[in-house]
């Protein structure tokens, strides 16, 4: 009795049942957020870990002290004449009561008050083909896809976008890890049989935090009304919704219907085949599309999805089209889709995709936010517009479209990869890397590519070059791949590695390596291969400026500058590279007072990207804040500011390129001679770190080798 007789003196026992009280309080109010505000699941984990280390702490904490009127002494040393425990404990208690108060009003307030989760959300899963015929796979794909879209359009409620829930095609998953990957509460289900005119389609809904089906139905019925079909179906789960998750809606979207059903066949071939994205399905769709068009002229959704395929098929995506064919090809069917039904969201992101390509990028915006009006969860008008947003240079909106891009599809190849490339651009590595992982499995290529990105941070070419080379591997046709390692082979300094790897050979990459006339000569062929294309007529402007044929650059690079309204930015037609040609150029001609808007836009950028925290760290100059900041200050006059900065640039593994005509007084000055020798040094240190795995046991020996004399040019020596 003697110990328990000091622990209610010391008031231990109350100080137990104190911290347990609040310490489930403190679990409730996790419990509340994780709902409302949408926490991840480790929030309570965390939490209760946390609480559960505090809890002998605590304990210990109020046997050894005790708290006096003069402050917290050790207990020993406390006169017992002069103890207030005894008044401790009854404020201990008081505390305690409150907290009982507190935790039966979050308990009723969660019990009758709280409102629905603020996640209400569904993925749909593609429906099993029970046909019997591997053929009709687009069918049961199709139906599914058409009931995501009918759901997309519900206010509310958050629909996982086809790339995502699609991933699970032909998986005997888990529903409840379904969800949980997909960070949705409900999961559509279902299978398709076809046989002749009939058809059966089986659905049910699936509640996935336990597995527990809360609907099901069969449907029995002609192939002539499958659009009846898909309306009673998505009507009856628009049902099932609003009772379990309090959706305020009064009648169900409806399907978009063909004039007949040959033509949606078609229809649903050719999505089977375009979100398959290689360049052989998408040519395929085309087919597809133009088929339902011959057969429904005045198909809305096919015209529109026809545009956007062109679009996909131009030479800087998946295919091999100019700017000029694919905008020939597209535009009529835009105009046509956005005729046919105004209220179409795939006709929107039609004529914003369309829009885009003819660098008409507000009004391209403006499309894009009315399909997203039109349809809430269409993940891909969201990755659009953070392209556009780029290109327009308005950084600070782009990190949250991309953030909304992947809770829509979590699992796009494209959009974990936007998004880990904003979070490299913010040095958040290591969530980049978390998303990263991702990739790892769903699309190895991409994530060798990205991984290619995160790890080359810091001066690390070699990285990039042997990352790339990894995505080769995978994907020996992939154009990305390749683009990319003529712009890294020639950061390392392999000229012939950089003239082989690809049949498109950048003109920048050609003037890196002292050939400015094989440059322009090859920028002229864009030009007279795209006479009408904005990019091959950029890139000839710049292959002229670092030529130092100011004559005939300038007049391209003013109508770049018109064109670009003022605003300099990156992925646009006018980066910071172009102004810093046309300062010189017009300098070059007495014209100073009109170089001071392009150095005024320079700083405009550079006060976009660090107000939307972009710290960049790349290879290049459009990821450079630094390089970008200091050239702009070099160029001002600000001569020991510019070095400092283009000096720190360098030493976070930025690429200054090394013979531009138009940066020839900034390679002159003493003060740059040693950034040029450290850049030199990196670049032989990482070509020699590259050539060492290579040149020894070359792991890509399947499909590309060192050029003859390379390992004998450069002699390759152990270790990294």
């Amino acid at each position: 009795m003697g110990l328990v007789s000091e622990l209610r003196r010391r008031n231990v026992l109350r100080m137990a049942v104190l911290y347990a009280v609040a310490a489930w309080l403190v679990m409730q109010v996790v419990e509340v957020m994780m709902s409302v505000a949408g926490l991840p699941a480790w929030a309570g984990r965390t939490t209760f870990a946390v609480l559960a280390i505090g809890f002998p702490i605590a304990l210990i904490f109020s046997w050894f002290y005790e708290i006096t009127p003069e402050g917290i002494s050790l207990e020993k040393d406390v006169d017992p004449q002069k103890s207030i425990t005894h008044i401790t404990g009854r404020r201990l208690d008081f505390i305690v009561i409150s907290l009982l108060c507190a935790g039966l009003i979050l308990f009723a307030y969660d019990k009758w008050w709280q409102p629905a989760p603020s996640d209400q959300s569904i993925a749909v899963l593609p429906f099993e083909n029970m046909s019997g015929d591997p053929d009709q796979e687009y069918f049961s794909d199709g139906i599914s896809e058409e009931l995501l879209n009918v759901l997309s359009k519900l206010p509310g409620l958050r629909v996982v976008a086809r790339t995502s829930s699609f991933q699970f095609k032909d998986e005997n998953r888990d529903i409840i890890d379904i969800g949980q990957q997909l960070n949705a509460a409900f999961v559509l289900e279902g299978s398709v049989r076809k046989a002749g005119p009939q058809v059966r389609i089986t659905t049910q809904l699936i509640d996935a935090s336990n597995g527990f089906h809360l609907w099901s139905e069969t449907y029995d019925r002609e192939l002539e009304n499958i659009f009846a079909v898909q309306d009673e179906i998505s009507a009856a789960i628009v049902e099932s919704l609003k009772e379990h998750l309090g959706l305020q809606v009064e009648v169900a979207p409806r399907v978009i219907a063909a004039a007949n059903t040959e033509a949606h066949d078609a229809y649903l071939r050719g999505r089977h085949l375009v979100v398959q994205r290689t360049r052989a399905t998408i040519e395929g769709a085309v087919g597809e599309f133009e088929k339902a068009i011959v057969l429904d002229p005045e198909y809305a959704l096919a015209h529109a999805e026809l545009a956007m395929t062109f679009l996909l098929l131009e030479r800087t995506g998946y295919g091999d089209l100019t700017r000029t064919e694919a905008l020939t090809r597209a535009a009529p069917h835009v105009e046509q889709a956005m005729a046919l039904d105004p209220t179409l969201a795939e006709a929107h992101a039609a004529a914003g995709l369309l829009l885009g390509y003819q660098q008409n990028l507000e009004d391209a915006l403006t499309h894009f936010g009315q399909a997203i009006q039109i349809n809430p969860n269409y993940a891909i008008a969201y990755n659009w517009m953070g392209n556009h947003l780029a290109e327009l240079g308005r950084y600070d909106e782009i990190f949250g479209i991309r953030e909304k891009a992947l809770r829509l599809d979590p699992v796009s190849k494209p959009n974990i990869s936007n998004y880990v490339f904003a979070l490299i651009q913010r040095n958040r590595l290591d969530e980049a890397d978390r998303e990263l992982q991702k990739l790892a499995s769903i699309a190895p290529d991409f994530y060798a590519r990205m991984r290619a990105v995160q790890t080359s941070r810091g001066g690390k070419w070699a990285n990039a070059v042997l990352g790339n080379l990894d995505a080769l591997t995978i994907d020996p046709q992939s154009m990305w791949s390749r683009n990319n390692l003529t712009r890294y082979f020639a950061t390392i300094g392999l000229e012939k590695e950089t003239l082989a790897i690809s049949e498109q050979l950048q003109p920048v990459v050609l003037g890196w390596f002292g050939k400015p006339e094989d440059a322009v000569t090859t920028a002229e062929a864009l030009v007279a291969e795209d006479p009408n294309s904005l990019y091959a007529h950029g890139t000839l402007g710049m292959a002229l400026a670092s030529a130092g044929d100011y004559a005939r650059a300038r007049p391209i690079l003013e109508e770049m500058w018109k064109l670009s309204g003022g605003r300099i930015a990156r992925a646009s037609l006018f980066p910071t590279t172009a102004a810093a040609a046309l300062i010189i150029i017009r300098r070059d001609a007495g014209e100073n007072a009109e170089a001071g808007e392009l150095v005024a836009a320079i700083r405009d950028n550079v006060r976009r990207y660090r107000e939307a925290g972009i710290v960049g760290g790349s290879l290049f100059y459009w990821d450079s804040v630094d390089y970008q900041e200091g050239l702009v200050a070099y160029l001002s006059g600000e001569h020991e500011k510019g070095l400092a900065l283009i000096a720190k640039a360098v030493e976070d593994g930025f690429f200054i390129p090394p013979s531009e005509a138009y940066l020839q007084t900034l390679y002159d000055d003493p003060g740059f001679a040693p950034i040029r020798a450290s850049q030199e040094a990196r670049q032989a240190r990482e070509r020699q770190k590259f050539l060492n795995v290579v040149c020894t046991d070359n792991p890509y020996a399947a499909f590309w080798q060192p050029a003859e004399g390379t390992c004998e040019e450069f002699a390759v020596v152990g270790g990294n």
